[in-house]
């Protein structure tokens, strides 16, 4: 089985070898793209583990395509080292025992179900998607790590409760990431490549009240978000009682608040300041996650072998830099520019009704997602040619504009490396991508759904039809 993949993924790519090279496209470019088809195939299939899949594709890739600094240019990503680094944070948090401090208070206070933790842990990401705009850092350097004190102490050292459990907190922080990124417009950076395109090209101005306004039934998708998981990856108790008396004691057992805990705690809130202040002070993300782990480092909270000896952060940094080169070499050999003008030919600019237009753009919002590793190249790539697309039809411009703008970020739930933070959170070694891919797939046709009923009527009923 293992080696009918490997010829399986081996034909797709030499399709690409042995097929004429489209019009406008250099033979490079085709052949590259071949090759990062199959890897995507790769990523699906699973004949080898990622980051073993990774280096065998960069090689061959290497060998016959294109040299490999070309590829080597996404591990200078800094959303990449923004993810790592943001695990970093997380690993001196939990070894601080602040996580677990935290996730035992959580469980003694609130958690008569995991589901009511879910909503909970959900609420917060929330929160702090209204001042933080990059998931990897709100949810994986933020949130996720109250959600590992919360599977630490939930799991009573029982591993398979341990696993089912933390599948169903790890899959929902990063579906709920994606939710609350696009319910502000703050929620996530390239929202206002979006804003700026929309007042460009549409000639539409989008204010930060107006964004969240529009979002109802984003809201609505939110709140059902927790029980879907919950139904499709269920933890492994609903009910949570005896859990919660045993957290209560252990809480109780560990008595007061120690000065690694304050330490971190501290160095925590310097993060989460800097990180929801950086409209205004210019403070690049990643460089905050750097400060912060280098607080960790000099006070004490965390060691270098600490972070030497973890296994996921380093197997994630050789298959996420290595997808990111391959998104960015097909970026600069002008693959994707020739892709959307293909894209913009098969298009009926001129007849369709508005409620065609609408739904063409809830498409082109959602399926082109599966070939884009990051969700700002996402943007950058396609929201000029739809934005185009939508300035040539009659159809009303704000719908049109927030039904491009929510689903391309909700569209990022569909794999696990559709954004940043899903790589961070797979590495966790939880979730099967079979489960994450389907929930993902039921969470963004939920919201098409949602956007194209509930929403045409609420932006009806709220003046915005124009």
């Amino acid at each position: 089985m293992k080696y009918a993949k490997i010829v399986l993924l081996i034909a797709v790519a030499g399709c690409f070898f042995i097929a004429p090279v489209p019009d406008g496209l250099p033979i490079i470019a085709w052949r590259l793209f071949g090759v990062f088809a199959a890897l995507i195939l790769g990523l699906i299939l699973q004949p080898y583990p990622e980051p073993t899949l990774l280096m065998i594709t960069v090689t061959l890739a290497s060998l016959f395509v294109l040299p490999i600094q070309e590829i080597l240019v996404g591990y200078t990503d800094p959303m990449l080292w923004l993810t790592l680094v943001a695990m970093m944070i997380g690993i001196g948090l939990k070894k601080s025992g602040l996580t677990r401090r935290l996730g035992l208070l959580l469980i003694s206070r609130f958690g008569k179900t995991s589901l009511r933790i879910g909503y909970i842990l959900s609420c917060i990401d929330l929160l702090l998607a209204t001042s933080t705009p990059a998931s990897p850092a709100r949810t994986g350097g933020l949130v996720y790590p109250l959600a590992e004190g919360v599977i630490d102490a939930g799991s009573s050292g029982n591993q398979t409760s341990r696993q089912k459990t933390g599948a169903y907190f790890t899959l929902l922080a990063y579906m709920t990431s994606m939710l609350t990124g696009g319910l502000f417009m703050t929620g996530m950076g390239p929202n206002l490549i979006n804003v700026k395109l929309a007042q460009d090209v549409l000639g539409i101005s989008v204010s930060w009240p107006l964004w969240t306004l529009a979002a109802l039934p984003g809201f609505i998708g939110f709140l059902l978000t927790p029980y879907l998981v919950y139904k499709f990856c269920p933890p492994d108790a609903a009910s949570m009682t005896a859990v919660r008396a045993g957290a209560g004691r252990e809480l109780s057992n560990m008595g007061r608040i120690n000065t690694s805990e304050l330490t971190a705690a501290g160095v925590f809130l310097i993060i989460l300041i800097l990180w929801s202040t950086s409209t205004i002070s210019r403070i690049d993300n990643t460089l905050v996650a750097f400060i912060g782990v280098s607080l960790m480092l000099v006070l004490g909270v965390l060691e270098w072998n600490d972070l030497a000896e973890n296994k996921e952060m380093w197997s994630l940094l050789i298959w996420f830099g290595a997808i990111l080169g391959f998104s960015s070499a097909l970026t600069k050999l002008g693959f994707f520019n020739w892709f959307a003008g293909i894209i913009r030919l098969l298009l009926p600019s001129a007849g369709a009704g508005e409620y065609t237009v609408l739904l063409l753009v809830a498409v082109l919002a959602v399926l082109p997602h599966y070939f884009f590793v990051s969700y700002t190249g996402y943007v950058v790539a396609f929201s000029p040619l739809i934005f185009s697309f939508v300035a040539a039809t009659d159809v009303p411009r704000y719908p049109a504009f927030f039904l491009l703008a929510y689903l391309m970020i909700i569209s990022c739930t569909l794999t696990h490396y559709g954004n940043a933070l899903g790589p961070l959170l797979m590495e966790k070694g939880y979730n099967d991508k079979r489960t994450w891919w389907g929930v993902g797939t039921l969470i963004t046709v939920m919201h098409v759904v949602l956007y194209l009923t509930v929403g045409i009527m609420y932006w009806k009923l709220i003046g915005l039809w124009y």
